[in-house]
């Protein structure tokens, strides 16, 4: 069997890094198709693997429409030169089309409610839609439900072993305690209307956690001029293992406040949009969540400082949390080789 797997994110490499291990001890073959990101390269060539880039992200709607155009043209003869049996991405905006003039099966990973306009083109030709237990729109018989969060595809207990030598590479103690910041590069589909928080705003909520010990910036694009000191060159594959060993996160990127929570990391989201999934961490008693402009942000965050004191108090959360959810790497698997028999 021939699985395509389609990367728009370098959050997708890790998603599919464990399905795409499971493929492969049951004899298929799996080939990435990804846009130009050097991340996403970098990230590839950790676990050994290389994608054939098709294509680059331009920025707006108009950009993702030109985008999506010269993308299928790219992809439908490749999928049938290929064979491929079927095809695998998270949104699915960039793959699905291409799949469906190919006649390939699309199985479309969805956990961004808020992402509208790619939601609006993937979903009608995708194949299956998979959405964690709590998404909150009923997508017809395409969709199919799974009991854990996408970041369980690769922080799942049993897939996930966080490794103290990263932390340390970067002079950071694990024992010790530090925080790390993440900024967000604002380039994802869904991202297209996003505001951020003010540089001022940024810069006090640093100041906050310096207060508690040291601070790491691990932004997306450059870092302000003013927190570059706090910003060293990460290696893309370390950062869930310095992430596991934090004490506290500070975020504007959905994802990264889920993966940190699943770890038992408290984190403080400062975003407009609102997947579902910020809620059910929220409930959870993991996550605040401000609105940058509206919110007092620092003052969500000397909150949560209090509330977390003890690092014990995360650690419990994340596993009641977590407990009983899907081991969604195989749950992606059996998916997608499902979706490949039926076609």
């Amino acid at each position: 069997m021939n699985i395509l797997v389609d990367l728009g994110h370098p959050g997708h490499v890790h998603f599919f890094r464990n399905p795409a291990a499971i493929w492969r001890e049951r004899g298929h073959r799996v080939l990435y198709t990804s846009r130009d990101m050097p991340i996403v390269a970098r990230l590839l060539a950790a676990q050994g693997d290389t994608a054939l880039v098709i294509g680059r992200r331009r920025p707006g709607a108009a950009g993702l429409a030109l985008e999506l155009a010269r993308r299928t043209l790219a992809l439908v003869p490749l999928l049938v030169r290929e064979r491929v049996d079927a095809c695998a991405a998270i949104g699915g905006a960039l793959t699905a089309p291409a799949a469906r003039l190919a006649g390939r099966p699309c199985v479309v990973f969805d956990d961004t409610d808020t992402a509208g306009l790619e939601n609006r083109v993937s979903h009608p030709l995708a194949s299956v839609i998979a959405t964690p237990q709590g998404y909150p729109r009923d997508l017809g018989s395409k969709q199919v439900r799974y009991p854990g969060l996408h970041e369980l595809s690769y922080m799942h207990p049993a897939r996930f072993a966080p490794d103290p030598a990263a932390p340390a590479r970067y002079g950071l103690d694990p024992g010790a305690g530090y925080a790390v910041v993440r900024f967000s590069s604002w380039e994802a589909g869904h991202d297209l209307t996003a505001r951020t928080a003010s540089l001022e705003t940024k810069l006090e909520l640093v100041r906050l956690l310096q207060g508690r010990g040291r601070v790491l910036v691990v932004p997306e694009g450059n870092p302000p001029e003013e927190l570059r000191p706090l910003a060293p060159a990460i290696a893309p594959e370390d950062f869930h293992h310095i992430l596991a060993f934090a004490r506290h996160v500070v975020t504007e990127g959905a994802t990264t406040a889920s993966e940190a929570c699943i770890l038992g990391v408290p984190a403080l989201y400062m975003n407009p949009s609102r997947p579902f999934y910020i809620f059910e961490l929220a409930r959870a008693g993991l996550l605040d969540a401000g609105l940058p402009g509206q919110d007092d942000l620092p003052a969500l965050l000397r909150a949560q400082l209090e509330r977390f004191a003890d690092p014990a108090t995360g650690r419990e959360l994340a596993r009641a949390f977590t407990s009983g959810r899907a081991d969604v790497a195989l749950f992606a698997a059996d998916l997608v080789e499902g979706a490949a028999r039926r076609a």
